[in-house]
């Protein structure tokens, strides 16, 4: 799953048109604008990337960038379904490249070179998956890695995955864009060096379109076209991204022409994003939700009637209203609408402050002189934790404030930069470690929604997933394992939808919007047609 804060991972028509335009006020006639850069592309998303390797970070920032550099099997299209990219076809029961079981997956590679010449082979990915599973790599998740027993290189050009068991979302997970995952590492770089804090981490290459060729931390990623990519040169020869992380700031460029890009634009921009000559703004359906995670070690966070009630004293009609300009939909599952299994019977908490006063006066807590309820030395008063310079969150978490108050909670916002805020669990990030007694992005589901294993599975907590809730359910835990062990997707439909009731119930996370993705660009900007999972998928007619 990926984590995305500005914002903040199934078929797109279901929520909206495939594709839709907010005009902007005009734009400039005949050829480029003054300001375009031919064939330059300057993009920002609001986010300060955690790193550049996907290997370690699962950043939305960090994803979207190896999109445009990575070493990928397969690629994802808008209805989610694999293309292959070193892969020359998608395994399947019917052309033998999978086994009637799915324990055997063979990866047919096509002749491709990495971005410095050396030729890529079988040996990168077994090298890669190998290194993935080495308990001394930092990664966030090995969900689905550590099933693979062994991989096979009969050849330069065969990988062979064998499986102790079944694993139905391998298309999605393994080296595909299709979610947070790693991307297949050069084996002649990286071997030689550590794989948590190699120079690799800092400027890697891959077989992309495009080469990494400067990060400047803090200012900027530059890229450059990759003269040794398969398919060709890229239209575009140069894309700089621009790390603003400050949603003020990243206007005033957008307004001033500055950037021709605003990854998922926070929606209380649009009406000042629609008005600026020469900008158009993109809307597409998204795989992200808005929603408030509870630390459920936290002693009163682990109680259920506590998070029923806060669920309940959340006013999501205003919000989406008010705060995301209409940019939302109500939706109260934790995977969005457009997914195969979505359950949309599951429980719901209506704003309703009557019912959630209710609820905590019969669990026993009462208020205090300071109208903050506590009960046997524990009160209701925490720490919120967010993403800084987010003013969408900023707006949304004091309309929340004032509802809770009057329901006898209170808490305190503390906002983080999110190279710190989505760092790994082993460097201390705010969210994987848990510092928070609550917080609040988005999530992203993967291709697969079988996925969310990685966030509610009680074996998944960090270090070992991103079940950053600390959430144990053994009924849920089970059900989700149970979805990935068969392929059979009636099946998977099954324990996902009864997983997803179970969750709601008890309600560790509250689901506030299902987001509508943004996209400022300037109207000089060709055949930039983003998809809700891995938006720079497709770039090589792109250009501006």
């Amino acid at each position: 799953m990926k984590r995305f804060d500005v914002l903040g991972l199934l078929a797109a028509s279901a929520v909206m048109p495939a594709c839709t335009r907010v005009a902007g006020a005009g734009g400039d006639s005949g050829g480029r604008a003054a300001s375009t850069v031919p064939h330059e592309l300057r993009y920002s998303d609001g986010e300060d990337p955690v790193g550049l390797n996907p290997l370690s970070n699962v950043h939305a920032s960090t994803s979207w960038l190896a999109e445009l550099w990575g070493a990928w099997l397969f690629r994802t299209t808008s209805s989610f379904e694999p293309v292959p990219e070193l892969c020359t076809e998608v395994p399947s029961i019917e052309n033998g490249l999978l086994s009637p079981d799915g324990r055997r997956i063979t990866y047919k590679l096509r002749a491709a070179t990495w971005s410095d010449g050396v030729p890529f082979t079988s040996h990168d990915v077994a090298f890669t998956v190998a290194l993935i599973n080495d308990p001394n790599t930092i990664v966030t998740s090995r969900e689905g890695w550590e099933l693979i027993e062994r991989v096979e290189t009969p050849d330069e050009r065969t990988a062979i995955f064998h499986l102790r068991s079944t694993f139905s979302a391998w298309a999605s997970v393994f080296f595909s864009t299709g979610g947070a995952n790693p991307c297949i590492l050069p084996k002649h770089i990286v071997a030689s060096q550590n794989a948590n804090t190699g120079a690799y981490n800092a400027q890697p290459i891959g077989t992309g379109p495009f080469v990494i060729a400067a990060w400047l931390r803090g200012q900027s990623v530059e890229l450059t076209a990759n003269p040794h990519y398969w398919r060709g040169l890229p239209k575009l020869q140069r894309i700089v991204y621009q790390i603003i992380p400050d949603d003020e700031t990243l206007m005033t460029r957008l307004r001033a022409r500055e950037i021709d890009l605003w990854m998922q634009m926070n929606p209380t921009k649009l009406a000042e994003a629609s008005a600026i000559p020469g900008v158009e703004v993109l809307r597409k359906p998204s795989v992200y939700w808005w929603h408030i995670d509870c630390n459920c070690a936290q002693p009163a966070l682990a109680q259920a009637p506590v998070r029923q009630a806060l669920n309940h004293a959340i006013d999501r009609k205003t919000i989406i209203e008010k705060v995301l300009h209409g940019a939302g939909d109500l939706n109260w599952s934790v995977l969005s609408p457009v997914s195969f299994a979505y359950n949309g019977a599951v429980r719901q908490y209506p704003y309703d402050l009557a019912r959630a006063n209710d609820i905590l006066d019969a669990a026993g807590w009462r208020r205090g002189p300071n109208g903050v309820r506590a009960k046997n030395g524990l009160d209701l008063h925490f720490t919120l934790a967010y993403g800084a310079g987010n003013a969408t969150w900023a707006q949304m978490l004091e309309l929340i404030r004032t509802s809770w108050s009057q329901i006898g909670v209170t808490f305190d916002l503390k906002a983080y930069q999110t190279n710190l805020y989505f760092a790994p669990f082993q460097n201390g990030g705010i969210v994987q470690a848990g510092k928070f007694d609550l917080c609040a992005f988005q999530w992203g589901h993967t291709a697969d929604p079988t996925g969310v294993i990685n966030l509610y599975a009680a074996d998944r907590i960090p270090p070992h997933g991103q079940n950053d809730l600390r959430y144990r359910n053994a009924e849920v835990t089970q059900l989700l394992h149970d979805a990935t062990l068969t392929l059979d997707r009636a099946q998977q439909k099954a324990f996902l939808q009864r997983a997803q009731a179970a969750i709601a119930e008890d309600c560790p996370t509250f689901p506030i919007a299902q987001s509508v993705a943004l996209y400022p660009a300037n109207t000089d900007l060709k055949k930039f047609d983003p998809n809700s999972l891995s938006p720079f998928d497709f770039m090589l007619d792109v250009d501006i």
